[in-house]
């Protein structure tokens, strides 16, 4: 056998070759599906694990997000802090977590810290009205009154979620106390003739009149109690005020009308039903006394004399218990040498001498107040007039 023949002899068939081929092949998938498959378990088991994780951390930081604010309804603000940053060291894109840590460094009285929360929060929303007006009320803290007044006043045109026209009202009255304090009562008077226009019910009058008054805008004040007392709920109510600042401004008809009408609601208590009756009284009185120039001159020549009696009964008063006090005898002296017949004749049309009476009325009542103790009844009521000119309310109220 040649040599030819012997290597075909021995050459595998073509049938074998595709034999050891398929085997191979499958030998390969073999082991390439076992490591897909394991590839896969191993993946799966990863994917496990790291949700388990992160459902644990999302665990821990609602569990210390809830203590921290917890701690800071109760009034602990540096629990507060503690629980809230380690919520956000677990999951640090919860922005109520943000603000609420904000708010507790605020509390803690960290204002530093809570002004650099508040401002990164503000760079991401500069138009939030909650933020403004956090930055606000820091930068009031800090004595910075230009920031301040720039924050309140993007905090009353920023975003609100809810009731915004309440919480524009209510930042325009804390706006408005806080110019009062630095002495800007124009700007103050200007904020809440806007709050006014703006929240026509009657609760949002009451507060605003008292606002108002604070700024020293007295008729202002008087107009948005007059607006109240149109709600049957808020009229009582409306009217003890009005009445107060009538007597206050020296517009005692107006104090006792309207204290009239509040005392008719019976759910007064003792103590305020008491105070006012009281000055209901002592208006409708003080009516009766009225010295100033804005009485009719007939009518002021009669006041005039009324309180002159009153006067000097209070100067004789007082010598029978100080016998020889030089002051409330030179008192006395001027009394007899001014209440003379011609005098009193003289009253009903000589400015002059009603001015004379007036200047003795009340430097005896301050006098007597001095020397002689506080004075009661109508000598009381003539001390006050001394004391409080009447005022002007720009107009009646």
């Amino acid at each position: 056998m040649d040599a030819r023949s012997r290597d075909a002899a021995v050459a595998p068939l073509p049938s074998q070759v595709q034999t050891a081929r398929r085997r191979l092949m499958l030998r390969d998938g073999l082991k390439f599906l076992t490591l897909t498959l394991v590839a896969l378990l191993m993946s799966g088991v990863t994917t496990l694990l790291f949700r388990s994780f992160e459902a644990h951390r999302e665990e821990l930081a609602v569990r210390w997000a809830e203590r921290g604010q917890q701690a800071l309804a109760a009034g602990k603000p540096d629990q507060a802090v503690t629980a809230l940053r380690t919520s956000l060291g677990f999951r640090s894109d919860v922005r109520e977590n943000q603000l609420a840590l904000a708010h507790a460094l605020a509390a803690s009285g960290r204002v530093d810290e809570a002004e650099n929360y508040f401002v990164n929060l503000w760079q991401m929303q500069p138009g939030d009205g909650g933020i403004n007006l956090e930055l606000a009320r820091l930068a009031r803290q800090q004595g910075k009154s230009f920031n301040a007044i720039e924050y309140y006043r993007a905090a009353i045109f920023g975003t609100w979620s809810g009731d915004g026209p309440a919480r524009r009202r209510d930042i325009r009255l804390e706006l408005s106390s806080y110019l009062v304090e630095l002495g800007q009562s124009k700007a103050a008077r200007a904020e809440l003739l806007i709050a006014a226009g703006n929240n026509p019910d009657a609760s949002s009058q009451l507060r605003i009149g008292e606002a108002l008054e604070a700024a020293g805008a007295p008729k202002e004040a008087a107009t948005a109690y007059r607006n109240a007392s149109e709600d049957k709920v808020f009229a009582a109510t409306a009217q003890a005020k009005l009445g107060e600042l009538c007597y206050a401004q020296g517009d005692y008809q107006c104090s006792a009308e309207e204290l009239t009408q509040a005392l008719r609601k019976p759910s007064w208590t003792a103590e305020q039903k008491l105070r006012m009756s009281t000055m209901q009284q002592n208006a409708e009185r003080l009516q009766a006394l009225m010295l100033s120039h804005d009485v009719a001159s007939p009518l002021r020549a009669e006041h005039l004399l009324e309180a002159a009696q009153i006067a000097v009964t209070r100067v004789n008063g007082c010598l029978e218990r100080h016998a020889g006090q030089a002051d409330m005898l030179q008192l006395q002296v001027q009394w007899k040498a001014l209440d003379t017949a011609k005098n009193r004749a003289a009253l009903r049309h000589d400015d002059d001498v009603q001015d004379q009476y007036r200047t003795a009325i009340f430097n005896t009542e301050r006098t007597a107040a001095a020397i002689c103790g506080a004075p009661a009844g109508d000598d009381a009521l003539l001390l006050y007039l001394a004391d409080h000119p009447a005022k002007q309310f720009g107009g009646q109220p």
